[in-house]
């Protein structure tokens, strides 16, 4: 009793107080965003509250079947080994949660390289992706379990994140990168940019990879249905983040010892440099 309940209800208990956690977060984020960015453009405000309701069902489908596993299904053994049908429902929600957020990022790096190969081909791993979880959280819920036939898919679904989502950090980093040495001084907001790209981008694939490989040392354990129940939090808020991040950089951007004569629009990606003013009265440089 004691070993399954560690391998089995442990781990979704885990997910469920961590993906509550991202949740808050992404709450906070949700509401700085719509306060810093209340004219924004109507595509990305429709996409931030398309992906908190999306959450919100994720969380409280989770919420639900925890509660019939933990609870309903305490005393029968074989209902602990499987996943409750409301526990599957709720990780179908993560598909479109993590679709959408890798769509907004593979747009981003089309804006900024004016290059379709490299966008495409990262549309394709997040469209095969999508395609994967669908199949394989739709057949959790319908067969009320995954049969060995399906963990090829399974393992082939987190290889294509970890390949996307690691493509497109390092993607953006590099043409950040190439552009830094036209913009002087202002190089260093460059870096800071590159380092919060990477650390968005990454922090999926790290999760990704840490599902992938307690799935293929432990795939009876829940350990890695945890992991990928809890990555659309991570999602949600490398998504929130991200668009949140242009408040900070204009701010810097505002400041001469931070940077100067540059403009940054993240929601385009578009980095110019900006006229400057010298006041002969006042000999200072606006």
């Amino acid at each position: 009793m004691a070993n399954y309940m560690i391998s089995h209800l442990g781990p979704l208990l885990v997910s469920l107080v961590l993906s509550g956690t991202l949740y808050g977060c992404a709450l906070v984020q949700t509401y700085v965003y719509y306060k810093l960015f209340p004219k924004d453009s109507w595509k990305f405000r429709i996409l931030v509250a398309s992906e908190m309701v999306l959450q919100t069902a994720h969380l409280a489908f989770l919420a639900l079947g925890v509660w019939q596993t933990v609870m309903t299904g305490y005393a029968h053994h074989p209902q602990i080994l499987r996943l409750s049908n409301t526990t599957g429902i709720s990780v179908v929600f993560s598909g479109p949660i993590a679709f959408s957020t890798q769509a907004f990022f593979v747009f981003r790096l089309y804006t900024f390289s004016r290059k379709k190969n490299l966008p495409i081909f990262c549309s394709t791993l997040v469209v095969t992706q999508f395609v994967i979880t669908l199949m394989v959280s739709i057949a959790t819920v319908t067969a009320k379990g995954l049969s060995r036939s399906w963990q090829w898919f399974i393992v082939s679904g987190l290889l294509i994140t970890i390949c996307a989502d690691t493509t497109i950090a390092v993607s953006m980093s590099y043409y950040l990168r190439v552009n830094k040495a036209d913009f002087g001084r202002t190089s260093r907001v460059v870096d800071r940019m590159v380092l919060y790209i990477m650390a968005t981008g990454i922090i999926t694939s790290i999760s990704a990879l840490a599902a992938g490989v307690s799935f293929l040392i432990t795939p009876t354990v829940y350990i890695w249905t945890g992991l990928f129940i809890m990555e659309s939090g991570l999602y949600t808020n490398s998504l929130l983040a991200a668009l949140n991040a242009r408040a900070r950089f204009s701010h810097e951007l505002q400041h001469p010892e931070s940077a100067d004569g540059l403009e940054v629009s993240l929601s385009r990606l578009d980095i110019r440099q900006l006229p400057t003013y010298c006041s002969e009265s006042q000999g200072e440089v606006r």
